[in-house]
């Protein structure tokens, strides 16, 4: 079944198209803010969505409700025959402890199933997933498959542009590592402070949490989100990059939740 999976986050909303083997095809951003009407929603649509075939399903999760009432109107004019399943805390496939589960951002609870049903389910290890986004969020799961919580930090982003904004003499920067830890120019220690303080703090963090809850475990650690990249090669502490994490959390949720439907569907018949 081919099943688009959208996953609408407090910068960009990214649209994803599986095909049955679970394959991703197609994958396209587009900034949140953007999707404030529902006119402009469809034009925004056309082009990327031109001559995509109707999926079967459509899987949406979303931190942003304003967003997502819009997008998934569209969504469903779109392709009116498609299944639509907006994910929430209460419908996801995943056992959690957690005290006020309706608190978790659906986002942090589909890229824990997506590292869980990836890596963590056949090695038979927790998982933890670092998402690098507008926040910087770490979640942890059982090598169960039970999802813990994690801690939340600001994101990259935020941290440069709190910088800027509150310091009179600090210009905005591009987030990209300078050539020496050591920086020459204001750019460059902006850019060292940034960037290899979130690579401090992703390691200092995925090490405590490890001590903390896995003292015994190896857990695998997985790292999204749109500045995930940035990292890649430069620690050792992360296992997998994957952008397509929460994405692929999506598929795997909604699928779930469709086979099960379609069981009980059967069993009244029956």
């Amino acid at each position: 079944m081919a099943l688009l999976a959208v996953d609408i986050g407090n910068t960009s909303t990214t649209i994803g198209l599986f095909a049955e083997d679970g394959r991703i095809e197609t994958r396209f951003d587009i900034p949140t803010r953007t999707l404030t009407h529902r006119d402009s929603t469809r034009e925004l649509l056309d082009a990327p969505l031109a001559g995509v075939a109707e999926p079967t399903i459509i899987g949406i999760a979303s931190v942003v409700p304003w967003a997502s009432d819009e997008l998934t109107a569209v969504l469903r004019e779109r392709f009116p025959e498609a299944k639509c399943y907006v994910l929430t805390s209460a419908n996801i496939p995943m056992e959690i402890d957690y005290p006020q589960p309706e608190e978790l951002g659906t986002d942090r609870l589909l890229g824990a199933l997506g590292a869980f049903k990836q890596w963590g389910e056949a090695a038979k290890r927790p998982c933890i997933v670092v998402d690098l986004g507008t926040a910087t969020t770490f979640d942890c799961v059982t090598e169960e498959g039970v999802f813990l919580g994690g801690a939340i930090a600001p994101g990259l982003d935020l941290g440069a542009e709190a910088l800027a904004n509150r310091a009179a003499q600090l210009p905005s920067i591009e987030l990209s590592f300078p050539s020496s830890v050591i920086g020459r120019t204001t750019v460059e220690s902006m850019q060292s402070g940034v960037l290899y303080g979130g690579l401090g703090m992703i390691e200092g963090l995925v090490q405590r949490l490890r001590e903390f809850r896995f003292p015994n475990a190896n857990p695998i650690v997985g790292a999204t989100g749109g500045l995930s990249g940035l990292f890649e090669g430069r620690t050792n502490v992360v296992d997998h990059f994957d952008p397509t994490l929460v994405l692929n959390g999506i598929r795997i949720a909604s699928e779930i939740i469709a086979r099960n439907e379609a069981i009980l569907n059967a069993e009244v018949l029956l």
